[in-house]
């Protein structure tokens, strides 16, 4: 797949960096005057066609969800609440996540190289680190999940991805803090990572420690022998694929959840129920610069400046999502979509209309 910049999460950086102080107003007019501006900017999604769902906490509290169009256009099946979508790269905080369990465990080390994990790697790999891999600091000549690639990449599995990365052809090295490059083929090792040392298979892994504690029921991996459950949104409402391809790589995408698990995920994280509080603050300082795509944390992209947020987006053929946090305002964002470019100019409107309403 090509490099994904994420412009919603760019939308947003840009605003704030303008602007850096969010209102601490929040009667209920304020909060009216949101829900209106939103619901204004939803009343252009159509009921029968792909659509979009939203969900908005402010201190705790939920002050706008909804949820309009279709998750499966031939069925007529309404897109709800626990309707799962992929998040497409949204699965890399969650596959983070799961690293720094196996940090907190101590079976696992940041700064431990991946060739302890994954065999056969050739010799450029012996200096990358996890931590060079969580936080995109690794230069791939030729990039798997390139458009140039993606003969390669239908039907690929996780094995394909190391195979080829694996060639005397393909150029590795670490990357300094402000040389980052957004590397999917990062995430692909570290699902490989958690599977190794877990001793179980990474979506087994994520459905244990993570989607069962956080209660994120509609949660799961699309990997090889998995299919969109019957009531899950499909792309563009219509098919499973994506670019016309069935992909099978886990760790950087392949993750269904729907706005209602990642609004327990939320709160899961926020009360320390996945990892601890200083592991969570580790992930969400920023770790690496990518220039215009943005600064990195561990597994989150990050706000910069003396109030920062942490944020990831995800982008997938008609699959365009968000998820974003700001802990200082106490303000999430979670938008869910399946239809392409229609529906993603509504989540860009949406994510506008939240970050200047609170600025």
């Amino acid at each position: 797949m090509k490099k994904i910049i994420i412009q919603v999460f760019l939308i947003s950086l840009i605003y704030l960096a303008s602007t850096p102080v969010f209102s601490g107003v929040h009667s209920q007019d304020n909060k009216d005057a949101l829900v209106d501006k939103l619901n204004l900017i939803l009343s252009k999604q159509k009921e029968d066609q792909p659509g979009v769902s939203v969900l908005v906490k402010k201190n705790n509290e939920i002050i706008y969800q909804l949820s309009k169009g279709l998750a499966n256009k031939d069925k007529n099946y309404p897109i709800r609440s626990h309707t799962g979508f992929r998040i497409g790269s949204i699965s890399k905080p969650f596959t983070a996540l799961a690293i720094m369990q196996l940090v907190e465990q101590k079976k696992v080390s940041l700064d431990d190289r991946i060739t302890k994990y994954i065999q056969g790697l050739p010799t450029d790999w012996k200096d990358i680190t996890i931590k060079h891999l969580l936080s995109h600091r690794v230069y791939i000549s030729d990039d798997f999940f390139s458009e140039s690639n993606l003969n390669l990449a239908n039907l690929s599995t996780n094995q394909d991805v190391i195979k080829f990365i694996s060639s005397n052809k393909i150029k590795v090295k670490s990357q300094t803090f402000d040389k980052a490059i957004y590397c999917n083929s990062c995430y692909v090792l570290l699902a490989e990572v958690i599977a190794k040392v877990s001793g179980v298979s990474f979506s087994d892994y994520l459905s244990d420690n993570i989607f069962i504690p956080a209660n994120m029921k509609n949660s799961y991996i699309v990997e090889k022998g998995a299919t969109i459950k019957p009531n899950d949104a499909l792309n563009y409402a219509k098919t499973e694929s994506f670019f016309g391809i069935n992909q099978y790589t886990t760790g950087a995408m392949a993750q269904v959840s729907s706005i209602e698990d990642l609004n327990n995920f939320i709160v899961a994280l926020k009360e320390g129920k996945i990892i601890s509080q200083k592991s969570l603050n580790l992930m969400t300082k920023v770790h690496s610069d990518a220039g215009d795509d943005g600064t990195f944390g561990l597994g989150w992209i990050i706000g910069w400046g003396e109030q920062p947020f942490y944020s990831h987006g995800g982008s997938q053929d008609g699959y365009q999502t968000e998820l974003f946090f700001h802990p200082k305002y106490d303000l999430e964002i979670i938008i869910l979509t399946n239809g392409g470019d229609e529906t993603y100019e509504l989540q860009a409107k949406i994510m506008r209309a939240i970050i200047t309403h609170y600025n």
